[in-house]
This record gives C-alpha cells, sequence and structure tokens, in this order.
C-alpha cells in the first residue's frame, strides 16, 4: 500500500466529517456553513479540537464534553467509511480523474443512502442534481458508448417503476430517481447488477429484522440505502462481476 494511497485514505476521513454536516442538516432544509458546528444539545461551538475527525470522538468517548450528550455513532462510522471508500477507490483506479469522478459519486451515494436511513427519504435537492452530474458526464466519459448508459437509467426507471406502480408503498419515487441516477453513472448491462445486490441485500437484511423482531412485517424499510451500497460495489467492482458471471454462463 502506497502513501499516496493512505494519504487519499485521510482526505476521505476529512470529507466524511463534511458528509455528516449534510447528513444532519440538509433534511432540515439548513445551512451546511451556519451555524458553525455545535453540540445539538447545549448549543455549544466545538473547538477545532474537537473536530478532528475520529480521533475527538474517541478522546471524547462518545459525549460532549460539556453536558455529556451522547454523541451518535454515526459520526464515527462516517468518518471510518468514507475513509475506506476512498481507499478502495484510490486501489481500484490509481491516480486518475476516474478516482476523483468517483470519489464525488461515492460521497454523494452514502449522503443520499444515510438521509433515507434516517429519515425515509430521498432528497430532491440530492438526487435531481445527481442525475443532471451523471447525464454531464456522458459526453465527457462515454463519448463512443453512449447509449449504454442512457439504456442503464431507463431499465432502472422502468424496473422500480413498475413495482411502484404495482405495489403502492413497497417501492418510493425516490427509490426510481435514484435508480435512474445509478443506471446512468455504471450503463448496461451492469445496472443489472446494481438491481440484483440490491434486491438481495435488502431481502436479506429485512428478514434478519423481522426474524429479531426489530420491525414488524407493515413497517416501511429504507431501499436507497441498500441501492447506494450496490451501486458502489458496482462502479468498484462491476467489470469482475459481470466477467465472472459470464464464464459462469458461458
Amino acid at each position: 500500500m502506497t502513501s499516496l494511497a493512505w494519504a487519499y485514505s485521510l482526505i476521505g476521513v476529512v470529507i466524511g466529517s463534511f458528509l455528516n454536516v449534510c447528513v444532519d442538516r440538509l433534511p432540515e432544509s439548513g445551512s451546511l456553513v451556519s451555524p458553525p458546528s455545535h453540540c445539538p444539545q447545549c448549543k455549544r461551538r466545538l473547538t477545532v479540537l474537537e473536530l478532528i475527525p475520529i480521533f475527538s470522538y474517541i478522546f471524547l468517548r462518545g459525549r460532549c464534553r460539556s453536558c455529556g450528550e451522547k454523541i451518535s455513532a454515526r459520526i464515527l462510522a462516517v468518518e471510518l467509511g468514507t475513509g475506506l471508500m476512498f481507499l478502495l477507490i484510490w486501489i481500484r483506479f490509481g491516480q486518475s480523474w476516474d478516482t476523483v469522478l468517483v470519489s464525488i459519486i461515492g460521497s454523494l451515494l452514502l449522503v443520499i443512502g444515510l438521509i433515507d436511513l434516517e429519515h425515509q427519504k430521498i432528497l430532491n435537492i440530492l438526487i435531481y442534481p445527481a442525475i443532471g452530474f451523471g447525464l454531464l458526464l456522458i459526453p465527457l466519459t462515454h463519448i463512443a458508448t453512449p447509449w449504454s448508459f442512457l439504456a442503464g437509467g431507463a431499465l432502472g426507471f422502468a424496473v422500480l417503476f413498475v413495482i411502484a406502480v404495482l405495489s403502492p408503498g413497497a417501492m418510493g419515487m425516490g427509490d426510481v430517481k435514484l435508480t435512474i441516477f445509478l443506471g446512468i453513472i455504471v450503463g448496461y448491462p451492469e445496472i443489472i447488477i446494481v438491481l440484483f445486490l440490491a434486491f438481495v441485500s435488502g431481502g436479506l437484511i429485512a428478514g434478519i429484522l423481522l426474524a429479531f423482531k426489530k420491525v414488524k412485517r407493515k413497517d416501511t424499510v429504507a431501499f436507497g440505502p441498500y441501492l447506494a451500497l450496490a451501486g458502489m460495489i458496482t462502479i468498484l467492482y462491476g467489470d469482475q462481476i459481470l466477467g465472472w458471471w459470464l464464464r459462469r454462463i458461458g
């Protein structure tokens, strides 16, 4: 592992701290810059040392230094997770523009997935610009095969839209929009991998939650996090997964 890879992972940790701010404030239509980071309970502004990713959480033992309010473990998990994601992106794409683009896409998917997990909604303020960004990338990075990426978006839309129409409540329109974005990004046939991984992982986790009575059969379970995770796996390893599958059926 090169020093550049670890350095890029550290950048991911720092960006993860900002992504936590996005997850906290965007659902409430709050500003990302004002007010400065503070304790949600006692409203005290955090010091510079308290803003250091990972180490501040460990040093403070997961609690506010002033009022003792518990800091969400999600803060630490996102910082570590973003650092790991950036490391995997660097290992996969190295020192290239693809690394930058995939890092942006991965960060966006992380925020979308977490907000859906916590608030059961996929924000239009995120997904519409994401779709626009994906469409802009097609002529810039896929000039030789633009139709396969448009086809990916169309197929993703068609599958989830049909489910949303035939089974109201089983799938939200936010999930449909997210799948359009993922289809545009990964293209066809890779969008099939995204859908397969999302449905399998979502069904497996839902089954586990039902078995342990964490949710009831009529409860709504966010599907966005599974789509986001499946999309990121496909971006990183879709070629290898598709190649393995073709060899298996060949």
